[in-house]
């Protein structure tokens, strides 16, 4: 009972932080395709999901994008959860990179595809599609270029 109370008092503080707006952003991820190795992970502020649940995390979309080439059934673009935490994982295939967007259910899909593939466009222009993904700490400066973008909404901190 006791964390179901924490959980409406952190949800009441959202509410009263971004007014009526309670969905927001929690996570954008920069995702190598070949290798699956993150390149950037942008996290919110109020984002609950541990930092070392985001490989994890990670991880586990490589291996189901793998399996959807495997089987020849599609590229995997969307996964959904329900509930009083439901979200929607929304990833945005564009080689060499994925870019993985991790939103409140209500938030509007639609809207982060379109600003996922300008992360992307915008990632690919400044480092090209042939660099190396064993060193991340070149693309970390590109946080601010997400922080930027993602400003110009009500869904972001």
């Amino acid at each position: 009972m006791h964390n179901l109370l924490k959980l409406y008092i952190d949800h009441l503080f959202l509410i009263v932080k971004k007014g009526a707006n309670i969905e927001l952003l929690d996570i954008i991820l920069i995702q190598h395709q070949k290798s699956g190795t993150n390149l950037i992970e942008y996290r919110q502020e109020h984002t609950k999901i541990a930092v070392e649940h985001a490989d994890i995390f990670s991880g586990f979309l490589s291996a189901i994008q793998n399996i959807t080439r495997e089987l020849d059934i599609g590229t995997l673009i969307l996964i959904s959860t329900a509930g009083l935490k439901g979200h929607n994982c929304i990833i945005i295939p564009k080689a060499p990179i994925n870019v993985i967007i991790l939103a409140d259910h209500d938030d509007p899909i639609e809207l982060w595809r379109k600003e996922g593939s300008k992360i992307a466009d915008k990632f690919i222009e400044k480092y090209g599609t042939s660099f190396s993904s064993y060193n991340v700490t070149p693309f970390q400066e590109f946080k601010q270029v997400i922080k930027e973008l993602c400003a110009g909404h009500n869904y972001c901190d």
